[in-house]
Order: structure tokens, then sequence, then C-alpha cells
């Protein structure tokens, strides 16, 4: 048996899947299981080994390229198809392909043309368990699954990327054995930021934050980043007051690394802070403890109910949360980014008591 899950989307999107592809498996341990994704999101298969194959499509495309779509899609004979956007474009993409059975989420008149069986779409929820419902036609029991709990992912990283980590950190904390690593990672991607998706938080609470981190020599602050994150990163330099690094500060934002050594970096965390990115759902995948600080986007439907993974947020705000329901892009005055140094140490404080 073969399937092929379509999943267009950031990595945190293909994160997110994990839970209902694993589930997949495990009621079916013989079936192959293929992903057509974005090339920017291909790297999935350095934190699991539930895929196959990975294909990549530009579905960011303006001029998509259909013949071609549809020849990936068809590379081999699929048993099930599952399809998870939500438009009516993600349904048609699904018709393309010569799947016994293709599922995806009802979007109207043309869902059940386009589509072999159509589920009821629910955004209203973490979102995935809301990928999950894709499997409820297959495997009823789902429904009752899904009620129950959140669906939490879980990422693998391949020996060498932790070996890699342990030789990057272990001269850098060696003397430091008891101390609370925490990682911090301020980036977004460069897509949100190119779409008005406004997630970050400002460099001046960064840096107020890493500073007071560092006040207590029990802490060790590790600061990550990517190439996404250069300015964001330099800008939060200027803004930190010391001149002689402190001995528990280190920056391996500048080292080039793939998306399982950074995952194999966070696993070796006590704490992990960040914005609503992709380092979030990796936090999650490994299970390590972390705090994210969220603006427009909703945690409940980010986050699973854990209390590992503590959800910082402006209060009593009414037009937050925004993204994705009510607006496909940032405000022009995003007040819910104005999260201040103060109220995540209250969280972090729980985190590393």
């Amino acid at each position: 048996m073969h399937a092929l899950f379509i999943n267009p989307g950031g990595i945190g999107d293909q994160i997110l899947l994990l839970p209902s592809v694993k589930i997949f498996k495990e009621r079916y341990p013989k079936i192959e299981i293929d992903l057509v994704t974005e090339p920017r999101s291909s790297c999935i298969g350095e934190l699991t080994n539930l895929y196959r194959k990975i294909r990549e499509f530009n579905f960011k495309d303006k001029n998509p390229n259909i013949f071609h779509l549809r020849n990936l899609l068809r590379k081999r004979k699929y048993d099930y198809l599952f399809s998870t956007g939500s438009s009516y474009k993600a349904n048609f993409v699904a018709f393309l392909s010569n799947a016994d059975i293709k599922i995806g989420f009802y979007n109207g008149i043309f869902s059940p043309i386009f589509l072999t069986q159509c589920v009821k779409l629910n955004t209203n929820q973490y979102a995935g368990n809301m990928f999950a419902q894709l499997l409820s036609p297959i495997i009823p029991e789902m429904t009752n699954l899904i009620l129950q709990k959140d669906l939490t992912p879980e990422i693998k990283i391949n020996i060498d990327a932790i070996e890699w980590a342990k030789e990057m950190l272990t001269p850098r904390i060696r003397d430091k054995y008891y101390a609370k690593k925490i990682f911090i990672h301020p980036g977004t991607s460069k897509l949100s930021q190119q779409k008005n998706i406004l997630k970050g938080w400002s460099p001046k609470n960064w840096a107020i934050l890493i500073e007071k981190l560092l006040e207590k020599q029990d802490n060790v602050v590790i600061l990550l980043g990517g190439k996404d994150d250069i300015d964001t990163i330099s800008e939060i330099h200027k803004k930190l007051t010391f001149f002689a690094r402190p001995k528990n500060y280190f920056d391996l934002s500048t080292i080039d690394m793939s998306i399982a050594k950074l995952a194999a970096l966070i696993s070796f965390s006590d704490l992990l802070i960040s914005v609503d990115s992709a380092p979030m759902h990796i936090g999650v995948g490994l299970g390590k403890k972390l705090v994210s600080i969220f603006g427009p986007t909703d945690p409940k439907k980010l986050l699973p109910k854990d209390p590992r993974f503590l959800p910082v947020y402006m209060p009593n705000l009414e037009c937050r949360p925004c993204l994705f329901d009510k607006r496909k892009e940032s405000c022009s005055k995003p007040d819910c980014l104005d999260v201040t140094p103060e109220m995540v140490l209250n969280e972090v404080q729980k985190q590393i008591k």
C-alpha cells in the first residue's frame, strides 16, 4: 500500500502534520508514505523517518506548472492521498492525482467532485488535531481521540547531528555543568515578513531579556539564528549594553547549520525562548520546555495544552488573535507585540525553578 500527503507551508506546518502521519503509519505498518511539499520545507526529512520519499513543488509560484504537478502526483499509484490545504485550489491539486481515495477539507460545491472523501474543517483547535481530522474517514475513532487530547508531534534527530551539537556545546559549558542552558531564537522567516505577517519581538526587548537572564550566574544563554535572522540579531547586539561578553553568554547564530543540527542543539536545552516560529515547533517536537511570545496568532491553535509549553501574549486585547481567521496580514499598529521582558521573565521563572 502507498499513501501521499500534500502539505504546502513552512517547516512548522510539516511538524504539525507528523502526528497524523505517525497514527496512519501505526494503523497500517506496511504502508509506504510520500510527501509533496514546498522546497523550503523538504528538510523535514531530517527530522523524521516516517516518509519514504519527499518531493518538492513550488506552490507559491504565480504561474505553477500544472502538468509538472500532475506528473509529480502520479510518480506512483497511491491508494490514499491526503491534502492538508483548506482552499478549493488544494482540492483541485488532489484531483490531479490518480489515487484511489482522495481526502481533503470541504470547501464548496466542487469539493465532492475533486475529492472522494470530504472532511469538515475545524480551525478552532490545535493545528495538529486539525490535520488529524483528515484520517477520520478511514479511522473513525480519530474524532474521539482528537476531542480527548492535543496530538503532540515527535521529531527524530540522527546521531551525527547529536554528536555535532555535543562538540559545539561541550567546550563552552564544560565548567558550567549545573547551569541552566537557556536557548534563545529570536527570528521569524523572511517569507512571513515579506507577506506582512509580523510575529517578531523588538531587538530592544530581546537585549533586555538576555541581560536579565545573565544576571543569574546559574544561567547560560545561547543565541541561535539563521540566514533570515541576521538583521534581527545584529540589532540585538547593538542594544546589548555590556562591552566585555559575559562568560555565560554564547552566540551561535553565525554558524551555518542544517535543520537537524539546529534541532540537535535545542535538544540539549533546559529552556527554549522564541516567538511563534519553526524553532518553537521543533522545541515542541523534542518535548523541551519553552516560552513562546505570541502577537497576532493564537497559541491555542499552535501550542499543545501542556505545562512544558508556555505562551506569552498581551492580555485584554479584543483584537487579538487575528491571524489567520480575521486577517491575512498584520495591521499597521500591532499592539499585540508589546509584550514586555518582565512578562516573559515571569513565565521563564515557572519553567526553570
